[in-house]
């Protein structure tokens, strides 16, 4: 059985290398759904009775380790050289990304950041990162 979680948050980020606006500072609404897999609880009077996992435990763990990481903060290339000390300096949140900080890239980062952060014979199949209502990247590990 599949099941998905959804978040929002609010982050900033620039592509240096972009011919595009990108290559400007810049913003999103992210939206970052996790779809996980499982067997269905069928242990009777179980908490989790009739789950692959509780909704609550998969928002909880992606609130942790995804929102509050990046949520109102900047993702900045490591070798964005001209701009990495100003965001460092003026920015608490900060995500300092080995490539640029693409919506592939952040896909990665967030899968990779749930995928040690699950119950027991629960994985994680899919990280959808939407960086725009039209533009999102999958990844699966």
């Amino acid at each position: 059985m599949l099941i998905s979680r959804k978040i929002e948050i609010d982050y900033g980020h620039t592509l240096p290398n972009s011919f595009s606006f990108c290559n400007q500072l810049h913003g999103h609404r992210g939206v970052i759904v996790a779809t996980v897999e499982g067997a269905v609880n069928d242990l009777e009077g179980h908490a989790e009775e009739g789950m692959v996992m509780d909704f609550k435990f998969l928002h909880k763990t992606m609130v942790e380790q995804i929102h509050d990481k990046l949520d109102h903060g900047f993702a900045i290339w490591k070798n964005d050289h001209q701009d990495l000390e100003f965001i460092l300096k003026r920015n608490k949140r900060v995500l300092v990304t080995d490539e640029p900080p693409t919506a592939e890239c952040l896909a990665k980062w967030a899968y990779n950041q749930l995928l040690h952060n699950l119950p027991e014979g629960v994985k994680l199949k899919n990280l959808r990162w939407y960086e725009t209502p039209n533009n999102w990247a999958d990844y699966e590990g």
